[in-house]
């Protein structure tokens, strides 16, 4: 049995335990890892994400009352809620759930009353976003048991909103948009600005890595929103030099150098690390398409690099294991991935030389002691996002 097919019987098994009955559809969206392009998706800019063989499922079923019954399998935790609204006291998790139902309903679907379970192997606070693959099995279930068609973009920004009224991070779109329409096998290059994506076949004869450095991320408590309002005042210095810049994707790294003096120091840093890793998205892509391995592994470096430097946002542990990482046989590349603060590393070996178990161990060892929690190697398969897979069943 397959892991998706597993969490998917238990995620129904669990909906019955709470319920009473079986649900009438399961719905399972992946998390992500992104390969390049940090920070650059609320610039407007473009990432390269993977969606990945973790899930976060949600087992539904509709109610006639217009009550929201909600169980969370993983904290064991339950919650309702009337087709008023949110009240102000609430899990943590409901209000992803609650939060996207609302926003639902506020874009103008009418949504009746729900039961929802949920139940997931996405490690909460490991980078590799459980919190858009919630939203989004959210979402698409409550979708599907509406009979609706909701086009990737608006269902992103629905789940974003989710994000930004009731769980209190300015997302940017690209974690909800790997999770809803990435596609096995490939890389999604997503334009932040016109939500689209196309889809990059990635090299042959590598094998994806994702490592949780053992460092849990907290986003609400971390300096992230701060980053984004240094990249806006970034972008009000630029504009009135050059009305053209409307986001940072639009500038250039001589226009933020020649500007330097008037963005400050740490604004000028924050400025620069976007623009430059606008241009590394489209390097990789380029990388991928040669298979040059070697190519591949400088562009993640310099992305890693800026990420300490420039943008401030990986801590000396991780930096450590980058090092610990490009010194392992058959090393091809690896950076922090995801929001920084602590998270997951991804890491591309040449296939076959690595084992994921062995990695654990090796880094338990060396890093264990100095990390709230062990750190954990995952070998990664690409999927398909929660829009491609099976409304119910398998």
């Amino acid at each position: 049995m397959s892991n998706k097919a597993r969490l998917l019987e238990e995620t129904a098994g669990y909906f019955r335990e709470r319920f009473g009955r079986g649900p009438e559809l399961t719905v399972a969206a992946p998390g992500r890892a992104n390969l390049i392009g940090e920070h650059t998706d609320y610039n407007d800019g473009h990432v390269l994400p993977v969606a990945i063989d973790r899930y976060i499922v949600a087992a539904a079923a509709n109610r006639a009352d217009g009550r929201f019954r909600l169980y969370a399998a993983d904290f064991d935790e339950y919650f309702e809620f009337e087709k008023g609204g949110l009240p102000a006291q609430r899990p943590v998790w409901s209000a992803y759930v609650g939060g996207v139902i609302a926003e639902l309903r506020r874009d103008g679907f009418e949504v009746g009353g729900k039961d929802i379970a949920i139940h997931g192997d996405v490690p909460p606070g490991s980078g590799l976003s459980s919190s858009a693959a919630l939203e989004i099995s959210t979402a698409t279930a409550v979708e599907r048991l509406e009979g609706l068609e909701i086009e990737d973009g608006r269902m992103v920004n629905i789940c974003r909103r989710a994000d930004h009224n009731y769980v209190g991070i300015k997302s940017g779109p690209m974690d909800q948009f790997a999770s809803r329409a990435c596609r096995a096998g490939h890389a999604g290059l997503l334009d932040c600005r016109a939500l689209a994506m196309t889809h990059h076949p990635l090299p042959q004869g590598i094998d994806f890595f994702s490592i949780y450095s053992g460092i849990p991320r907290a986003l609400v408590t971390s300096e992230y929103n701060e980053r984004q309002e240094s990249c806006q005042e970034a972008v009000r210095i630029l504009a009135a030099e050059n009305p053209g810049v409307k986001a940072l994707r639009d500038a250039t790294l001589e226009l933020v150098g020649a500007l330097k003096e008037k963005l400050g120091e740490r604004i000028f840093r924050r400025a620069r690390h976007v623009v430059a890793e606008q241009g590394r998205v489209f390097a990789l892509i380029e990388a991928f398409g040669r298979n040059d391995l070697s190519a591949i592994g400088d562009i993640l470096l310099a992305g890693h690099i800026s990420l300490i430097e420039d943008y401030e946002v990986s801590l000396p542990v991780l930096d450590e294991m980058i090092d610990w990482l490009y010194a392992r046989p058959g090393a091809v590349g690896a950076r922090l991935t995801g929001a920084g603060f602590g998270g997951s590393l991804v890491f591309l070996a040449m296939e076959g030389e690595l084992d994921a178990e062995e990695l654990t161990g090796a880094l338990a060892a060396e890093f264990g002691s100095g990390t709230p929690e062990l750190p954990e190697v995952w070998k990664l398969k690409t999927v398909d996002g929660a829009r491609y897979q099976p409304g119910a069943g398998a």
